[in-house]
């Protein structure tokens, strides 16, 4: 068949320049500042979870069969509970305080109860329990027995003087108790099982506390519990009884002492009011006290005054010239008065002389004169004012200094009236602490003494331990919970982990929020057993395939203002990510619609197309890029209608700089071919500039963005390269995604008139 004719050429066969910048009608202004989007959001996790459900499964599956098992595996053990009641105080026959001091319930910021928990955990409780019970062994008629021959030699080991000797040293110490004694080591064993298998925890918002024992032996957790809870008891009447005793002993010691101290104290202040004849110190108003005060205020105002008497001075020395003096000054004023009228009869008479006439040069020494008079009497008066300041300074300081040194003694005859009154009321007053406290410890001995002989305690047992009917633990169904809890944990920090290591985009919402480019189609993912891609997007119309191109299709007619771009590459980051399939099913489904299309085969280094149609590559791109060959000679005819194709050619040593070349410019100018639309199979851009150089010369771009595959680094590195060349793709495709695309609304099935026809199975 024949190819489409040429358009007429330019005279002298000049080529027709090219628009600079031919991507810039595409892109949108803002794009090139884009920033790539790599954040996580909701549905990214909820995706991972999806996708990653097998693994996540299995793990759950894992951790609840081995914790079922292992649970079921555990020896049952049984739990007896005591139930006790603590109080802060018991209850009282009389409202005295005992000997721990306290009378009634305060707030009670929780100290209380935990230390009534404490004393039930503690070691000395324990031991009790384990003595009633007779839980301990008696080994002291069995002969210690030797250490084994192993033991012998590890020690001889561990004292070897090396670094090696002081590591095993250690190590041993730290493995082995210090004593060596087998009744101390089996008690000891003994007291740690028990301590080990009781609990106790208050019930909250209660004065309740239970004792709770587990053991494998049913009947003897009960008696266990019962035990604790009277050894408690018992113990805290114990300490009850000795706090009484050791207070009462204190109390009576001091009570001597309280009588001692009050005796003596007594007799030294009557001896000092003696020797000083005092017969009442009190606090009153006295003459030194009021004289004191009047001179206090006095010398206040004697510094009012040399304060001010020091600013009138150092006013007067810095602004002598202004004062009030020199305006007031009548000899002053004669001479200003004088100076004006000679200066004005010298005005007058400079109208008649000149200034060198002996009549004006005598009223000019006669101004002269009375300016120097005038100076003088302000010197004089200055020095007059200066003077008069500093003599009111000076007898300022003098009558403050002597109302000072009034002041200073009417202190000191006030202190010495005072001390005796401070040393008699230090006397009074340990007298008074003396009997006061003489007076409380004999009450509280008293006191004492009735409250010992009560034996109240504020412990009261209130549900003894039953022997269990049926084990405590294991407890399966708490063990198949936390299998199910630990293996979903794993199983999604599994998914996690794996989704981390797998940098790909999958989704399409992830195109346009990392790209930044629209997402113009999402190509499945089909099987290629019967026929490949290219095929079933071309030959079968109703496929999945060819639906999604067609989309494509639209969604490049609706990019522009003009619909979809005449000429336009299709390229991607690198190889075997569907360009080549895709830049075919474009240019097919764009001959679809009654559009004369040409599809060249622009990746050079690497062609495909060829193999694609079926077709041999000896002419093609190359051989119009490197001679004057016209484009027409090695357009061919594709079976399909309105498509032509241009293969790659023989592979040239320089592609690069055959793209550079002014012979692409009569492929892709509009007068020289009569294509509506031209596109190319680009070759990828990570790696070469092939794909930059026709980026460049080409109304605009595709990237073809493989689903689980390319990286998002590599994504990022090739965005970057069209961007720093002045060029953002039109759109982004999404091919070869899987059949979980369903799941986010992206089905894979279409709808047809008619009957359903049979469709290509994908994967």
């Amino acid at each position: 068949m024949n190819p489409p004719q040429n358009s007429p050429q330019p005279a002298g066969g000049a080529l027709i320049p090219h628009n600079a910048n031919p991507l810039a009608v595409y892109a949108a202004p803002n794009q090139l500042n884009t920033e790539l989007d790599d954040s996580l959001h909701l549905r990214d996790l909820i995706r991972i979870v999806w996708k990653r459900k097998w693994w996540i499964l299995a793990c759950t599956l894992l951790g609840v069969t081995y914790l079922t098992i292992r649970t079921l595996m555990e020896t049952p053990l049984y739990q007896a509970s005591t139930t006790l009641q603590i109080d802060r105080n018991a209850q009282r026959v009389v409202d005295y305080k005992d000997a721990r001091g306290t009378t009634e319930d305060y707030y009670d910021d929780g100290s209380f109860l935990q230390t009534q928990l404490e004393l039930i955990r503690s070691r000395q409780l324990a031991e009790r329990v384990m003595e009633t019970l007779n839980l301990d062994i008696d080994r002291s008629g069995r002969p210690t027995q030797a250490e084994p021959p192993a033991a012998e030699s590890a020690d001889a080991a561990s004292k070897r003087e090396d670094w090696i000797g002081r590591i095993m040293t250690t190590l041993r110490k730290r493995s082995e108790p210090s004593v060596k004694d087998r009744q101390v080591l089996d008690r000891e064993s003994v007291l740690g099982g028990l301590r080990g298998s009781m609990s106790a925890a208050p019930v909250l918002g209660t004065k309740l506390v239970r004792i709770n024992v587990i053991g494998a032996d049913p009947d003897l957790a009960a008696r266990m519990a019962n035990t604790w809870a009277d050894a408690y008891i018992a113990s805290n009447l114990d300490r009850k009884v000795d706090a009484s005793a050791y207070a009462r002993k204190f109390l009576e010691t001091e009570l001597t002492r309280a009588k001692t101290r009050l005796e003596e104290s007594e007799n030294t202040l009557i001896s000092y009011t003696k020797q000083k004849q005092i017969l009442n110190v009190e606090e009153k108003s006295n003459p030194a006290a009021q004289n004191f005060s009047d001179f206090s205020a006095a010398l206040a105002a004697a510094e009012r005054e040399r304060i001010k008497a020091e600013a009138n001075y150092e006013e007067a020395r810095r602004s002598s010239a202004s004062a009030k003096e020199l305006l007031d000054n009548k000899a002053l004023s004669a001479f200003k008065e004088n100076k004006a009228k000679l200066e004005l009869e010298y005005q007058d008479q400079l109208r008649t002389y000149k200034p060198t006439h002996p009549r004006m040069q005598a009223l000019q020494a006669q101004i002269e004169n009375a300016e120097r008079r005038i100076q003088e009497e302000i010197k004089t008066v200055s020095s007059s004012v200066e003077i008069n300041a500093k003599a009111a300074l000076d007898s300022a300081k003098a009558q403050e200094e002597r109302l000072r040194s009034r002041v200073e003694a009417s202190k000191r005859n006030i202190l010495e009236t005072q001390d005796q009154g401070i040393r008699y009321g230090i006397l009074k007053r340990e007298v008074d602490t003396n009997r006061e406290m003489f007076a409380s410890l004999l009450q509280r001995s008293k006191e004492l003494a009735i409250t010992s002989q009560s034996n109240t305690n504020n412990v009261a047992i209130v549900d003894r331990a039953q022997t269990p009917l049926f084990p405590f633990r294991p407890d399966v169904m708490r063990g198949v919970m936390t299998g199910l809890l630990l293996g979903i944990m794993a199983g999604l920090a599994l998914a996690f982990v794996i989704e981390y290591m797998d940098d790909s985009i999958k989704f399409p919402d992830e195109v346009e929020r990392f790209t930044g480019m629209p997402l113009l189609g999402v190509i499945p993912r089909v099987s290629v057993a019967k026929a490949t891609a290219a095929q079933q997007a071309t030959e079968d119309p109703r496929s999945a395939l060819a639906e999604a191109y067609r989309s494509v299709r639209t969604a490049l007619q609706f990019s522009t203002a003009r619909g979809a771009p005449r000429t336009l590459v299709v390229t991607s980051c690198t190889k075997n990510e569907g360009k080549s399939t895709s830049a075919f099913s474009i240019a097919a489904a764009l001959a679809q619609m009654g559009r004369r299309v040409l599809l060249v085969d622009a990746d050079m280094r690497n062609p495909t197309m060829h193999r694609m149609l079926g077709m041999d590559h000896e002419n093609g791109l190359s051989n119009i890029l490197s001679s004057n060959i016209d484009p027409i000679a090695v357009t061919r005819k594709t079976k399909f209608a309105n498509l032509y194709v241009i293969t790659g050619g023989p592979i040239p040593p320089n592609p690069a700089e055959l793209l550079s070349g002014d012979n692409l410019s009569r492929l892709i100018d509009p007068s020289a071919t009569n294509f509506d639309h031209i596109i190319f199979d680009g070759p990828p851009i990570l790696g070469i500039a092939d794909s930059i150089i026709l980026c460049n010369r080409v109304d605009a771009a595709l990237f073809v963005v493989e689903s689980a595959k390319t990286r998002k680094a590599a994504i990022r590195n090739a965005v970057r390269r069209l961007r720093q060349a002045g060029r953002v793709p039109i759109g982004a495709v999404l091919t070869k995604l899987g059949s979980e695309l369903a799941m986010y609304g992206y089905e894979q099935q279409f709808y047809y008139y008619g009957d359903k026809p049979e469709l290509v199975k994908t994967a």
